[in-house]
């Protein structure tokens, strides 16, 4: 990471917010983000995780589905407007972990929910490159939400510039604490996620060569989501399990109760699973 960093001064920044946060009208949310994005690119680099990534989906009856292409995005035509994706937009949604899985899909007592493990690349020479939002400003804070090696990474790059230009810095981690507000909104679905699906759009449509992004949950304070373009997730990833759940009870702070109905012993070639 570069000692360097392009920021907008913060007294400009704080109108801008203001300003942005005034209006829902689409036309003008975008071009106003497309002139913030023009100097906020976020941090993003590549990796790999050896652990699974997870996705929920609730069905109708303890039996789940019956192939995995139920549990990647829909066709385009069934892609309605969600918190990263214009509609008709292909887009993956994953969880790293199971409680925060259950909890973007808002399960209830007494629902069934399907969750797939996925398995993203172990090697980051092979892995997948994202824009970690927010990371920067957890970092500054001592709070890690992915790895310990780009936390090392983050920390030396917030020294080397709060050395040098401590209002940059300063900028900048306003910035990127802005930027996750946008992302993981509790009331964005009110106004149809008009911040943070015009975001992600502009945002991956700059840098056609960046897989997704990386994003504090909505649901789970603490907890982070990844979303990918859906001909990355053709390419690099894969399915690599599958279990039923039942939900017994709800409480705070994200804890769920299930049990487990069933789990998959694997899935044929056609994708039909193997219970």
């Amino acid at each position: 990471m570069e000692n360097k960093i392009k920021v907008i001064e913060l007294n400009s920044l704080d109108q801008f917010r203001n300003d942005l946060l005034q209006t829902t009208q689409p036309e003008k949310v975008e071009q106003l983000l497309k002139w913030y994005l023009s100097t906020y690119g976020g941090v993003n680099f590549k990796f790999g995780y050896d652990r699974p990534i997870f996705r929920a989906r609730k069905c109708s009856t303890e039996q789940g589905f019956n192939n995995i292409c139920e549990l990647y995005p829909p066709p385009l035509e069934k892609c309605k407007t969600g918190r990263m994706n214009e509609e008709g937009q292909a887009i993956f949604y994953g969880a790293f972990s199971i409680g925060t899985a259950l909890a973007e899909v808002n399960v209830q007592e007494g629902d069934y929910v399907h969750v797939a493990h996925f398995q993203l690349p172990e090697k980051s020479d092979s892995g997948v490159r994202c824009f970690a939002i927010g990371e920067v400003y957890n970092t500054y804070h001592g709070v890690s939400s992915i790895s310990p090696g780009i936390f090392e990474d983050i920390r030396d790059f917030i020294r080397r510039i709060g050395k040098d230009d401590v209002r940059g810095l300063l900028s900048y981690l306003y910035m990127d604490a802005f930027s996750a507000e946008l992302l993981n909104s509790t009331s964005a679905r009110e106004i149809n996620y008009v911040y943070s699906r015009v975001f992600c759009r502009l945002l991956l449509g700059k840098h056609p060569d960046v897989d997704g992004l990386i994003y504090p949950s909505a649901k789970i304070k603490g907890t982070s989501n990844i979303v990918l373009r859906r001909e990355m997730v053709d390419s690099k990833i894969k399915i690599n399990g599958n279990v039923v759940f039942k939900v017994n009870r709800i409480y705070p702070y994200g804890i769920v109760d299930f049990d487990l109905v069933k789990s998959a012993k694997g899935h044929n070639a056609d994708g039909s699973i193997v219970w």
